[in-house]
C-alpha cells in the first residue's frame, strides 16, 4: 500500500548509503500494498509532500496548523533548500487539483539522524501559512501502552500499490505492531525498539507499506506513534513489513506538541 519516496535520487541515495545486498538493503518506503481506499475527509491530517514541479515524493502528518512531521530522508537534500518542496492537504486523488497548497518556510531534521541506518529518521516542516485542517495528536509520555506489540495500527499513503503500479489515490493499511526481528531484512543489527517500530499485516489481510509512502503516519488510538521509514521495497508479499521511526524517540528534539 505504501510507497516510500518516488524520487529516484532519494532511492538511489538510500541504496548507495546502505550498500549491502540488494534484498536486505533498506530503502525509503512506498505506497500501500493491499489496504483499502481512504480519503482526506476521513484523515484530514494526512499531507502530501511534492516537488515544486508536482512530483509526489512522500507523506507527512499535520501535528499543528503550520507543522508537518515527515521522514528525514524525504527532505534531506544537499543544500537543505525548502524551496524544492511544497505541502498539499485535502487532496485524496493524486491527479486532483483540490485541496490547499502551502510553501515551506523551513525544515528541521532531527540532529541525530543517520541516513545509512535510517535512525532518527524524522523531520518537521514549518509551513509559510497555517493549514485549515484538523491535526493529529502526537503520542506523549503517558501513551506508552500504544506501542505494545500486538497492537492494531493504521498507516496511510500515496504511492506504489504493486511492484510497478503507481497509486492514483490515498490508501490505508491495517497493520499490527510486531517485534523488530519480524522486520528482517530491513532492520540493522543494532536497531532498538526504543527508536524504531516494526509492523506486519493485520490478520486476514495482505496490507503493508510500499515504495512511495515514506514519511506517512502510523496511527494507534487516534494518535501519531510512528513515521514511515522503510520496508517492503518490492511492494509484494515476500517481506510485507514496515519499519517506522518511533515518535517518542524524536518528539522532544523536534519540539513536537504531545498530549
Amino acid at each position: 500500500m505504501f510507497t516510500l519516496t518516488r524520487r529516484s535520487t532519494a532511492v538511489a541515495l538510500a541504496a548507495a548509503t546502505l550498500g549491502t545486498a540488494a534484498l536486505a538493503a533498506a530503502t525509503p518506503a512506498a505506497a500501500v500494498h493491499g489496504g483499502k481506499n481512504a480519503t482526506t475527509a476521513d484523515h484530514p491530517y494526512i499531507m502530501a509532500i511534492r516537488s515544486t514541479s508536482g512530483e509526489q515524493i512522500c507523506g507527512g502528518t499535520l501535528v499543528a496548523p503550520t507543522k508537518v512531521v515527515t521522514a528525514a530522508h524525504c527532505v534531506d537534500n544537499e543544500d537543505g533548500s525548502a524551496k524544492k518542496f511544497k505541502v498539499i492537504g485535502g487532496r485524496t486523488e493524486v491527479a486532483s487539483t483540490k485541496g490547499t497548497v502551502r510553501n515551506i518556510a523551513s525544515i528541521k531534521i532531527h540532529p541525530q539522524y543517520v541516513s545509512a541506518a535510517f535512525t532518527y529518521d524524522a523531520a518537521v516542516i514549518t509551513l509559510d501559512k497555517p493549514m485549515p485542517y484538523k491535526v493529529l495528536p502526537v503520542a506523549g509520555p503517558r501513551d506508552g501502552a500504544l506501542y505494545k506489540s500486538g497492537t492494531s495500527a493504521t498507516a496511510l499513503g500515496w504511492g506504489l500499490t504493486a511492484t510497478d503500479t503507481l497509486a492514483t489515490r490515498l490508501k490505508s493499511a491495517r497493520l499490527v505492531l510486531s517485534p523488530l526481528k519480524s522486520c528482517e531484512p530491513y532492520t540493522q543489527p543494532d536497531d532498538k525498539s526504543s527508536l524504531k517500530l516494526c509492523t506486519t499485516p493485520a490478520a486476514g489481510t495482505k496490507d503493508s507499506i510500499c515504495r512511495g509512502d515514506s514519511g506517512g503516519p502510523l496511527i494507534v488510538g487516534g494518535k501519531l506513534v510512528g513515521i514511515l521509514s522503510t520496508g517492503n521495497k518490492y511492494c509484494n508479499k515476500d517481506f510485507p513489513t514496515g519499519l517506522f521511526t518511533r515518535v517518542s524517540a524524536i518528539s522532544a528534539k523536534l519540539s513536537l506538541p504531545t498530549g
